[in-house]
Formats: structure tokens, sequence, C-alpha cells
């Protein structure tokens, strides 16, 4: 099971990232392997924000849509735990507060983290699994799961 940051998911859709060939493959390993992906609600709109802020508002609406529709994509609301959770990871780790977020997720769930963000590569160690996108499908490819 993984947990998807923003960061992985931007970068699968755009081509001039570095990584991108690595996060779009992951993405479609994930998905053809039928894979759990545990996110926490707030992707759709850090996904929304950053694909309008890059693109336009339509393509963000595109690809959240498509998030939304995938079937092995669960959604997480941040309630209080989860959100006192968080809290306690930022303060202890001095994440971000979106940062914190999906490092709680990960750890409730028992998921890889899969992300970009230095802070959590770095942060982390030892806390959740955290894995860039070309490690995690260097790892996925190196030993796919039982079908």
């Amino acid at each position: 099971m993984y947990t998807l940051d923003t960061s992985v998911i931007i970068n699968a859709v755009e081509p001039h990232e570095a990584d991108h060939v690595a996060s779009r493959q992951l993405l479609g390993l994930l998905r053809a392997y039928h894979l759990p992906i545990i996110v926490p609600t707030l992707v759709t709109v850090e996904v929304a924000g950053t694909m309008s802020r890059l693109r336009d508002a339509n393509r963000a609406q595109r690809l959240v849509g498509l998030l939304l529709r995938l079937p092995t994509v669960t959604l997480i609301d941040l309630d209080r735990a989860l959100a006192a959770q968080a809290a306690a990871l930022a303060a202890a780790h001095r994440l971000r507060g979106a940062d914190a977020v999906y490092a709680a997720v990960a750890l409730r769930y028992h998921t890889t983290l899969v992300s970009r963000d230095r802070e959590h590569l770095t942060r982390l160690v030892g806390i959740v699994p955290v894995l860039h996108p070309v490690a995690a499908l260097a790892a996925l490819t190196a030993a796919p799961p039982n079908p």
C-alpha cells in the first residue's frame, strides 16, 4: 500500500520536471497491479491548486476528477485524531503542515510514503517508510506483487 504525496502526482503529469518518467511509470504500475493508494482528502486541494497555477483551472479539475475515479484510491478525511497525529509529527520532525498530514496517513495506514519532498525523505527516516518515486519504481519493478 502506498501514500502518494502531491509532488509525485504533479510530477507524473508534468513532462518538463526531473524524474517525470519515473513518477509516471510508478503510477502506471500501481494502477496495473491494483495496489491500494491511500491519501488524505487534502490531495485534491493541493493537486487542483498546483495544476491551476502550472496550467489552468480546467486541467486542474480534470486531474482531480481522474484521481477521484481511480478505483484503488482511498481518500482519508482529516479528523481530529489524524490532525493531532499530524501536528505531533510536524512538531517532532519540523514538517510543514501538509507534509505532516501525508506522513500521518502513511503512519496510520502502514503505507509507504512516496514523495519528492526533501523534508519527507530526510526527516521521516525510521518513522515511516519513505521513498523517492525513482526508488519506489525500482523496488516495485524488482519485486512485482503476486497476482
